[in-house]
């Protein structure tokens, strides 16, 4: 049972520091809206997850691969258009910035509506259901089998204890500390990590193309 904690925690490690679409949301809106707001933004894969492992498990080794490409270029496209609004938000109010130097220490605002755009950028990105369907749910298939339910729960648990609690870390950290930035400088990590979030779901829609057309 300890190895399938172990190795669940190793997985869960892994996922958590992947500079991927939902890590990165997280840090934006932990300087955009608050501790808050990058805290539920990584609390998004405990209220999602449940389908996604039940869907793995029982259909991807079914289904054709362009589903997940299908998947991947609606998620690109959700993860691009949530890049572009991040973007256009911080250039336009770069003024207002400046004001929120002395009060953005407890500007929480929006915290649900991040909760909610993370539970979007989960459903909707294919590594969930790849990760599950390939690495996860065999292992959590074996723990369960070797070990029952104690073994399961150590899997999973060990999986999501470092996938929610690395990423809830780094949001409180930069959530905490976002007034030791300067305004410029406060802008300037906004527009990157929306600029980031451009990227990777520009590279999401293009490895669902590929997998579209170029199946496996």
């Amino acid at each position: 049972m300890l190895a399938f904690l172990l190795l669940g925690i190793s997985f869960g490690l892994s996922a958590s520091v992947n500079p991927g679409p939902s890590l990165t949301l997280g840090i934006s809106r932990a300087l955009r809206d608050g501790t808050r707001a990058g805290m539920l933004v990584a609390l998004a894969p405990l209220l999602t997850d449940a389908p996604i492992i039940a869907t793995a498990t029982l259909l991807v080794g079914s289904l054709p691969p362009t589903i997940f490409g299908w998947l991947g270029v609606l998620g690109g496209a959700y993860i691009v258009s949530l890049g572009v609004r991040s973007w256009r938000d911080a250039w336009v109010r770069q003024i207002d910035l400046a004001d929120l130097s002395t009060k953005r220490g407890g500007n929480d605002d929006g915290s649900l509506r991040s909760l909610f755009q993370a539970m979007i950028v989960n459903f909707l990105n294919p590594n969930p259901y790849l990760f599950w369907g390939t690495a996860g749910a065999p292992n959590l298939v074996k723990a369960y089998a070797l070990h029952g339910v104690i073994g399961g729960v150590a899997f999973i648990g060990g999986f999501y204890l470092m996938l929610v609690g690395v990423r809830m870390t780094i949001a409180y950290v930069i959530g905490r500390n976002r007034n030791a930035f300067s305004p410029q400088l406060y802008q300037r990590i906004l527009l990157g990590s929306a600029a980031l979030l451009v990227i990777l779901g520009g590279l999401l829609i293009r490895d669902g193309v590929v997998s579209i057309w170029i199946p496996a």
